[in-house]
């Protein structure tokens, strides 16, 4: 009779320990999505502002951007820094966690590869055209001298690291 009494106490120890584990870990997993979202914005703050705060884009008026690139697949590239990289190139808007905001991808037409827009918090809302550079007058073509990407614009800051280290 007794061995049946230690048994029913170890299982049940065994049994509550085994709860524990399972409401620590939930509990870890909730405190890693909150903190996701505002992760997600401080990395899109880096990539879309200047140091002071202003993003770093050629102003064409009415909350619109502009940045040129020499073709789509460098268009896709610069969409994946700002939504991962699950972008496959097709229209879509994506969530960040934490109800932080979306991107909206739309396929452009008449010289534009993509039309991305941002309503993220901590950002101004803005939509961005990605350009298809094709002989218009931009700006000055930059490479930057850290990822080698290359880009056209008025604007020197690299669109993918934020970097001032480039070659005109």
């Amino acid at each position: 009779m007794k061995r049946k009494n230690y048994l029913y106490v170890f299982w049940t120890a065994l049994m509550l320990l085994g709860m524990s584990w399972t409401v620590i870990s939930c509990g870890d997993d909730d405190e890693k999505s909150v903190g996701k979202g505002a992760q997600q914005v401080a990395e899109l703050q880096a990539l879309l502002l200047d140091e002071n705060g202003r993003l770093s884009f050629d102003g064409m008026g009415d909350g619109t951007y502009k940045i040129g690139l020499l073709s789509k697949q460098d268009a896709i590239d610069l969409i994946k820094l700002y939504v991962g990289s699950g972008f496959t190139g097709q229209a879509r808007t994506f969530a960040l966690d934490d109800n932080k905001g979306t991107i909206d991808v739309a396929i452009g037409d008449q010289g534009v590869f993509y039309s991305v827009g941002f309503m993220v918090e901590g950002i101004p809302q803005f939509r961005l055209w990605l350009l298809d550079e094709g002989g218009n007058s931009l700006g000055v073509s930059h490479k930057c001298s850290v990822c080698g990407f290359t880009w056209i614009s008025t604007i020197n800051r690299c669109p993918k690291t934020g970097d001032k280290k480039y070659h005109p």
